[in-house]
């Protein structure tokens, strides 16, 4: 009896042990748990690693409408990016969510999901501005404005979440920017003067614009002989934003560059800070004899519904895509960034005002520019070599 007790004891145990062997192996730590499954996985089969594949969501966007100006509707609304999560409202398990301070690179400059956030409602674009001159034909020294051709600026857009640091660098000379054409040389400076002006050239980068109409050239005439187009130069760079109030469109700057304004800047009406108030025209309707332009711009229809039956608008960024669009500028604020720097109660609860994100920025700019070469930082970001320019130019040559 007692061996055929330890027998069959012995057997009982054989089949525990076979058993045993059948059941799944637990997951070990540092690996991604799988959802529990009824079925023992095939054994000897090569275990492979699961990939989760997440839809590739576009940059938040604004809705528009065409009684506001630049990029965003009365009630602004911005599209905001969520957790993905389960059916029951639970983030699925050995889910990597997003870190709300995390960064990214767009266009060469961080933006972070958490200043997004913050950034008002009524900033519908901020990003780089570059004021530039072109002397006169074969003026190769100007001593005044009277010397100057005429001026132009250079709007390069970032995202709304971008920040920068003394680490940051010179911003990216691939991305896109648009040229900004002012007949009139001068900036507006108050309520009574105003300018219209053009977009020359839409989604082109630094280094296009620079070969394409920064550099000079030298061609023949028939009746001059050889002439000479000066390059064009800059005298100004600093950082802007396009905001929007009930009734209008802003564009408000502050400058970085140069560290000290002189005489030369004055005379083109900038201050260290400053805002215009700005509105597009309807291609539908003639502007006057001196501000027509041979071609209007290629709006496509969604575009001409923002007009309808409007002559003026206020503006918004998508109007500034197309070569040929025009705009007004009317004085606003000097060394004060005026209207465009509130939200006049557009702004959600948790988001700043207007200027106090444009003044943040700039002081990320000045570090930035601080930390590169001072004010030869604006050729670095231009693309150009800075050994191979001047000073940035503050007073007129004598």
């Amino acid at each position: 009896m007692a061996t055929r007790t330890s027998s069959r004891h012995a057997a009982n145990k054989a089949k525990e042990a076979i058993a045993a062997t059948a059941e799944p192996a637990k997951a070990s730590a540092g690996t991604k748990r799988k959802a529990p499954t009824k079925e023992a996985p095939p054994p000897k089969k090569e275990k492979t690693e699961d990939t989760e594949h997440e839809d590739i969501k576009p940059e938040a966007t604004i809705e528009q409408a065409p009684s506001i100006p630049v990029d965003e509707p009365s009630t602004p609304k911005r599209e905001v990016q969520t957790k993905e999560e389960t059916p029951s409202g639970e983030h699925a398990p050995g889910q990597n969510l997003p870190d709300p301070k995390a960064s990214t690179e767009a266009g060469g400059v961080r933006k972070s999901e958490e200043r997004e956030n913050v950034v008002p409602s009524n900033i519908l674009e901020k990003g780089f501005i570059y004021f530039f001159f072109r002397p006169r034909v074969n003026v190769e020294d100007p001593h005044s404005i009277g010397d100057v051709a005429r001026s132009f600026f250079v709007l390069r857009p970032t995202a709304l979440g971008a920040e920068f640091d003394s680490n940051q660098g010179p911003v990216d000379k691939d991305a896109q920017c648009r040229l900004m054409m002012l007949p009139k040389k001068k900036f507006p400076t108050s309520g009574k003067e105003r300018d219209m002006g053009f977009v020359d050239k839409a989604g082109q980068s630094m280094q296009a614009l620079q070969e394409n109409f920064i550099a000079g050239q030298t061609y023949q005439t028939a009746t001059m002989g050889e002439r000479h187009t000066e390059e064009a130069r800059p005298y100004a760079e600093g950082v802007y934003a396009i905001t929007h109030t009930p009734r209008a469109s802003h564009l408000a700057y502050i400058l970085t560059i140069p560290s000290e304004l002189g005489s030369l800047q004055e005379d083109f009406g900038l201050r260290e800070r400053g805002s215009w108030l700005i509105q597009s025209k309807n291609p539908k309707f003639p502007g006057p004899p001196v501000g027509q332009l041979p071609q209007n711009p290629e709006f496509p229809e969604t575009v001409l519904k923002k007009f309808g039956d409007l002559r003026w608008v206020p503006l918004e960024p998508e109007f500034l895509d197309y070569p040929n669009s025009q705009f007004l500028m009317i004085g606003e604020a000097q060394n004060d960034l005026g209207k465009a720097a509130t939200s006049q109660g557009e702004k959600l609860p948790h988001e700043e005002e207007p200027g106090q994100e444009l003044e943040r920025l700039e002081d990320e700019n000045e570090h930035r520019v601080n930390t590169l070469s001072g004010d030869a930082t604006v050729y670095q970001d231009l693309g150009f070599r800075a050994k191979n320019y001047p000073k940035l130019p503050t007073t007129w040559n004598t």
